[in-house]
C-alpha cells in the first residue's frame, strides 16, 4: 500500500495507538519520548516496546519500503530483528540506556548509533551495511566483531573545558577497515591522529573539526585519500610528497598558515602527479573559528541570549573595519552597554562578556593589547 498523505493511524504500541500526519514527499519517520522535547512524528516512551511490523506493507510511490529512513530515540532494539525481514535504507538510533546488540543479517543499508554516554556493545558482522556511524563517547563503545565492514565513521562528543586530546580506543575488530571518518567539534578537545595508526589497511582518512598530532599521518604512506575540513589548527601536517599514491586531497575551511604551505606544495606536486581531485581552499585565520563557533553568548537563554548575540555580531562586523584603536574601543563599549541593560546578569555572564571582548579585539585590523581590553571591560561593565 502506498503510504497515505495526511493523517492516519499506526499501531505502534497497540491497536491504532498513534495518529500520525505525513506530508507529501516525506521519506523519513521519527520516534522519540515526548519528555525529550524533540519534535517527532510519533511519541513513545523510551522503554516502551514498539511494534515495528506496523510499517509492513507501506511503500513509497516509486516502489520500495516506507519509511526509507528512521530516527529513533529510545531503548527498544527489536527493530534489529525486524530488519532481518524488512529492508531499511537508513536507521539513526540514539540510546537512553546501556545496550548490547547484534546487527548480523540486519538489512540496514546505512546505520548510525549514538551511545549518548552509555556503555554500548555491538556486533557488525554484516556485508549488507554500506556505512556505519558510531557517535558519542568512543570510550564507552565495544565493537565485538565487524567482519565485512570497510567504512566507519566516529562522531565524537567532547568536553569544551578540557585540553586533553581525544584518543580513539583500540578496536581490534576494525583491523581491516579501509576508510575512516572522524568528526569532532570545531572548538574544544582535539582528536589525536595517532589513534589511526592501529588501522593498518587504511586507504582513506576524512577528518573534521579540532585535530592534533598530524605528524602521525606520515606513518601511513599507503593513504590514497585525505580530507581535512573545519580544522582550526593544522600544525605538523606532513608534506604532500609523503603519500606517493595520493589521488584525492582536500583541505577546506581550515587554518590558513599550514593551508597556504599545502597550497604551494600542491602546485608543485601537480606538475608531476595526477589527482582524481585536489583542492586547498577557504583558508581561515584562527580568530575566525573562535568568532564563528565559540561565541561566549551561545549558551545564554531567552531574550538575553538573543540580544547579546545580536550585539556581538554587530560589533564583529564593525570592528573588522575599524580605522584605529579609538574606533575599535567604541564598538566594544557599545556591546558592553547592551549587556549592562540586560536583566539578571551574574558573575558568569560578565566573564563571558570579557571573553567576547578579547575575541572581538583580536579581529581588528591592528593589534590591541589584551591588558588594554581588560581595562576597558573593568571601566565600562556594570
Amino acid at each position: 500500500m502506498i503510504v497515505p498523505i495526511g493523517k492516519f493511524s499506526l499501531s505502534l504500541t497497540g491497536e491504532n495507538s498513534h495518529t500520525v500526519n505525513i506530508s507529501a514527499g516525506q521519506g523519513g519517520f521519527s520516534i522519540a519520548p515526548k519528555k525529550m522535547g524533540e519534535k517527532a512524528d510519533a511519541y513513545v516512551d523510551a522503554d516502551t516496546p514498539i511494534q515495528w511490523t506496523a510499517f509492513n506493507g507501506l511503500e513509497i510511490p516509486a516502489g520500495g519500503n516506507w519509511p526509507r529512513g528512521f530516527y529513533y530515540i529510545g531503548n527498544d532494539s527489536s527493530f534489529i530483528e525486524w530488519s532481518k525481514r524488512h529492508e531499511i535504507e537508513n536507521f539513526v538510533w540514539k540510546l537512553l540506556a546501556p545496550a548490547s546488540v547484534d546487527f548480523t543479517n540486519a538489512q540496514i543499508r546505512h546505520l548510525s548509533v549514538h551511545n549518548n554516554g552509555f556503555e554500548f556493545s555491538i556486533k557488525l558482522d554484516n556485508t549488507y551495511l554500506r556505512s556505519v556511524v558510531l557517535g558519542g563517547n568512543p570510550d564507552k563503545i565495544t565493537i565485538e566483531s565487524a567482519m565485512g565492514v570497510k567504512n566507519i565513521t566516529f562522531g565524537i562528543e567532547t568536553d569544551k573545558k578540557s585540553n586533553e586530546p581525544v584518543v580513539l580506543p583500540h578496536f581490534p575488530a576494525l583491523k581491516d577497515i579501509e576508510r575512516i571518518e572522524i568528526s569532532m567539534p570545531i572548538i574544544g578537545q582535539a582528536f589525536d591522529c595517532g589513534s589511526l595508526l592501529q588501522f593498518k589497511q587504511l586507504k582513506s582518512v576524512t577528518l573534521w573539526g579540532s585535530l592534533c598530532n598530524f605528524e602521525a599521518l606520515a606513518q601511513m604512506p599507503q593513504l590514497t585519500a585525505i580530507g581535512v575540513r573545519y580544522c582550526p589548527d593544522m600544525t605538523g601536517f606532513p608534506p604532500l610528497s609523503t603519500w606517493k599514491d595520493l589521488n584525492y586531497f582536500i583541505v577546506w575551511n581550515a587554518e590558513e598558515l599550514t593551508g597556504k604551505r599545502l597550497k604551494e606544495e600542491l602546485k608543485e606536486v601537480n606538475k608531476t602527479h595526477s589527482f582524481e581531485y585536489a583542492s586547498v581552499s577557504q583558508l581561515r585565520k584562527k580568530t575566525w573559528f573562535a568568532t564563528e563557533y565559540n561565541i561566549p553568548f551561545t549558551n545564554w537563554e531567552g531574550k538575553n541570549g538573543r540580544e547579546a548575540m545580536k550585539a556581538y555580531k554587530a560589533a564583529l562586523k564593525a570592528i573588522k573595519k575599524a580605522k584605529d584603536e579609538k574606533e575599535a574601543k567604541g564598538f566594544l563599549v557599545t556591546l558592553m552597554q547592551v549587556i549592562n541593560n540586560l536583566p539578571n546578569i551574574e558573575t558568569e555572564e560578565r566573564a563571558d562578556t570579557a571573553e567576547a571582548l578579547q575575541q572581538l579585539a583580536a579581529c581588528a585590523p591592528f593589534a590591541i593589547e589584551e591588558e588594554k581590553v581588560q581595562e576597558w571591560f573593568e571601566e565600562y561593565i556594570d
